[in-house]
């Protein structure tokens, strides 16, 4: 993996993991070396699993976990807190991912963000975005504010010569740009 990434989401999960339950930071150490042992002999891929390891338990850094602490083994999956710690730990590792990923100074890092942005443009995605949130979604006062995002979003999502055209084309066959 590469060792500038990995420092980044460490120094990332570390405050988090250590707000956690009481060792979270030191068991998440462990548990990523049992992984690279196992990436050593068994198949897998260390892109997917080590992030994944740093980040599996920061959900913990933002759930009240006196119910798991006080529940018996047996009925530590029962708890709230458990289920709680998974949504928020989901939540946090994609923003956490995202903002890594969009900040890299990596051409398949800025491919990838700008892949992704680039289809709030097309006209599929108009259709897409109706058939989501209902076919008045964006009328009036919301088709204004979308294309206020949209358009601003021109400017910050891409960095590349290709991305920026094909964007731009898209928002104009959209109606973003007369």
């Amino acid at each position: 993996m590469d060792k500038e990434l990995e420092e980044r989401i460490e120094n990332i999960a570390k405050p988090l993991l250590e707000k956690g339950r009481e060792g979270d930071w030191e068991h998440t150490l462990r548990a990523i070396e049992y992984a690279r042992y196992l990436l050593q002999h068994e198949e897998g891929d260390e892109e997917i699993v080590i992030p994944t390891l740093y980040l599996h338990d920061i959900g913990w850094s933002r759930v009240n976990f006196d119910d798991f602490k006080e529940a018996s083994p047996d009925s530590k999956r029962e708890t709230h807190s458990l289920s709680l710690h998974m949504k928020y730990g989901a939540v946090l590792a994609g923003e956490i991912l995202r903002d890594i990923v969009f900040a890299m100074e990596n051409s398949s890092a800025t491919l990838i963000v700008e892949a992704d942005r680039m289809d709030r443009y097309g006209p599929e995605s108009i259709n897409r975005f109706e058939s989501m949130f209902g076919e008045n979604y964006l009328k009036g006062d919301q088709w204004k504010q979308a294309v206020t995002y949209l358009r601003e979003g021109l400017d910050l999502w891409f960095r590349t010569k290709t991305g920026k055209a094909l964007a731009e084309k898209l928002a104009r066959d959209t109606g973003l740009y007369n």
